[in-house]
């Protein structure tokens, strides 16, 4: 597997391969050993040898693709990730760029219980063009892609992001009841968000509205953790926590928008709308999650109710893309009634 995750063309030397091994398989391997392991792949076709450097072949690729299923529980689970996100992303990038392209975007790499959101190369935020770019980051372990919910200095989300945040002892039909009234009540606002799994426990319901302003009689809910200011992040945040008191009306004790003292809720589901502010992030439809592996994928109404994680499982979502193209659509909708009652809300 430590020559499957590398890109292809890739050499690297005993003592690299050596480490790793070592490492994974929980007893030291010297030089010598490892080399023998290694020249006994060569004699099989698997690897190839050049100038004392080792890389996989095609052949040993292919071999590797049937065998670590066999043993997978026996694998390096973080560098697994890598190399399953290799070869999924390629079958889903067009509808990933769709969300990253001309934004800044922060990339989760992913290395031995190891793992770090980068947001810069250098002095300059992230930027995400093209297949060539994930694959870049592909190379360096990046699995994870989180793009900005608005364009590189603009005083305007792109998005309203719903993230519905299962607290510890919150069952996953529990956070489905939460999903499915939120989605009525938007629905009845003339809303129809597109709803997708977090890639962990939660869920995701995003919308996107025609171009409007700033309601003229909008003042930002008054909060007793920050002062805020009188501009649309506020107002698509003021946005989320009105939905949430809709929904806290259907299932009273279940929901909560109190972002702080996370051990007091341990039983609810959290509606986030600390997200929804400059400079906020979201993880993307059809990444990966750098903690579980499964995929942020997108679901309809109707399968919410059947829906279980395994089926998150980036093989059978790219199986899935491959038959139905990107389900993540996002329709501009004319919010104008719904921004008429959370004005109101907000003025009480």
């Amino acid at each position: 597997m430590t020559l499957a995750i590398k890109r292809h063309g890739k050499f690297v030397d005993v003592p690299h391969v050596q480490e790793k091994l070592s490492r994974d398989a929980g007893k030291k391997f010297d030089e010598r050993e490892a080399k023998a392991l290694l020249d006994g792949l060569v004699r099989k076709g698997l690897l190839e040898e050049r100038a004392g450097e080792y890389a996989i072949t095609d052949a040993g690729r292919k071999h590797f693709d049937k065998r670590w299923r066999e043993v997978r529980g026996q694998l390096n689970q973080d560098y697994l990730k890598v190399y399953r996100a290799k070869q999924y992303y390629p079958h889903v990038v067009d509808a990933l760029l769709e969300f990253c392209r001309d934004r800044w975007v922060s990339v989760f790499r992913l290395f031995t219980a190891r793992a770090w959101l980068q947001r810069k190369l250098g002095p300059k935020y992230i930027t995400i063009k093209s297949a060539k770019d994930v694959q870049r980051w592909l190379d360096v372990h990046g699995i994870d892609f989180i793009p900005y919910i608005h364009h590189p200095n603009s005083n305007f989300p792109d998005w309203l992001v719903i993230d519905f945040d299962a607290g510890k002892k919150v069952s996953m039909e529990k956070t489905k009841q939460a999903v499915k009234v939120a989605h009525g009540m938007l629905s009845g606002y003339g809303i129809e968000p597109a709803i997708k799994f977090s890639g962990s426990r939660g869920f995701q319901m995003w919308a996107q509205f025609k171009p409007h302003e700033l309601p003229r009689d909008y003042r930002p809910k008054q909060l007793r953790t920050e002062r805020r200011e009188r501009n649309l992040f506020s107002f698509y945040a003021d946005i989320v926590r009105f939905v949430e008191s809709r929904v806290a009306e259907r299932l009273p004790g279940l929901t909560t928008v109190v972002t702080a003292r996370k051990e007091e809720r341990v039983a609810k589901v959290l509606f986030d709308a600390s997200i929804i502010k400059p400079m906020g992030d979201v993880r993307a439809p059809y990444s990966m999650h750098y903690k579980t592996g499964l995929i942020s994928m997108p679901l309809e109404l109707k399968e919410l109710k059947r829906f279980e994680p395994e089926q998150a499982d980036p093989e059978l979502v790219a199986k899935r893309y491959g038959k139905r193209g990107n389900e993540f659509k996002l329709e501009p909708c004319n919010g104008s009634e719904l921004f008429e009652k959370v004005v109101e809300w907000c003025g009480r």
